[in-house]
């Protein structure tokens, strides 16, 4: 289940799960790791699988699915569901409709926010545990704390959607997140219910909350530069978007390679 890495100037520790449909992954390091550390990895699995009998949309005793069965209302749901969907309102508020779980078909869907926040809440559980240097990936949507090495931040590479093989941008995380969102992954998973005809490849956000990171990524990939307003006066967010090949950035987070 966990795989110790070594040697070098830290220990390390990482695990993959697969859930939700896919693989989150865990990256633990440090000089020295908590000698509880395999425990500390065992107990953010357990929520990462009380996180989808919250959220997944694919199963029939799922929190969601209730509120999308009309079984239960908004007041009935869990508290920690209550604040995911209010936080997609915000999110939805502040990229003027683009974000919108309201508005897929079948009832409410808050999956392009959940993945981020979980990767969030998985991080923050790991650091009051004791782990610090932590990276907590959930399929593209990565929350990091500390460090990757002694006096290095987390260097996470944007992939070339046109050479998956190849990397266009990077940016260096310590206490942050980074969220990306293509067509070029899984097909066209992402519902543009604005219909614009700008197709753009993918899109990365970085900031400091990785629910809104996720949820900003993919609206960015239905409006394109237009969202770049969204991040005015708010210089802890910066995005990125690939076009035909072509680079736009905003803020000061991404480097091109």
């Amino acid at each position: 289940m966990v795989q110790f890495a070594g040697p070098g100037p830290w220990q390390r520790i990482t695990h993959a799960e697969e859930v939700w449909g896919t693989v989150v992954t865990f990256d633990a390091r440090a000089e020295q790791l908590p000698t509880d550390t395999v425990e500390i990895f065992q107990d953010g699995i357990a929520l990462l699988h009380q996180i989808d009998t919250w959220f997944s949309t694919y199963r029939a005793d799922s929190s969601i699915t209730a509120l999308r069965n009309q079984l239960v209302d908004f007041q009935q749901l869990p508290s920690v569901v209550q604040v995911v969907l209010n936080n997609c309102a915000f999110a939805r508020e502040v990229t003027e409709g683009a974000f919108d779980p309201w508005s897929v078909r079948d009832g409410v869907d808050p999956s392009g926010y959940v993945k981020g926040w979980a990767a969030d809440v998985i991080a923050r559980l790991f650091v009051e545990r004791g782990l610090v240097n932590i990276c907590v990936n959930a399929a593209g949507d990565i929350a990091c704390r500390g460090n990757q090495a002694p006096g290095e931040p987390w260097r996470m590479g944007i992939v070339n959607p046109y050479d998956l093989g190849a990397v266009i941008a990077y940016t260096d995380v310590v206490d942050g997140a980074l969220a990306t969102s293509g067509f070029y992954e899984r097909g066209s998973h992402i519902e543009n219910i604005h219909e614009t005809a700008q197709k753009w490849d993918a899109a990365s956000v970085a900031g400091p909350d990785a629910g809104l990171a996720d949820a900003y990524a993919t609206a960015l990939l239905v409006v394109g530069k237009a969202g770049f307003r969204w991040f005015e006066n708010q210089p802890e967010w910066s995005a990125l978007l690939v076009e035909k090949e072509r680079i736009h950035m905003c803020g000061s987070a991404f480097q091109a390679e």
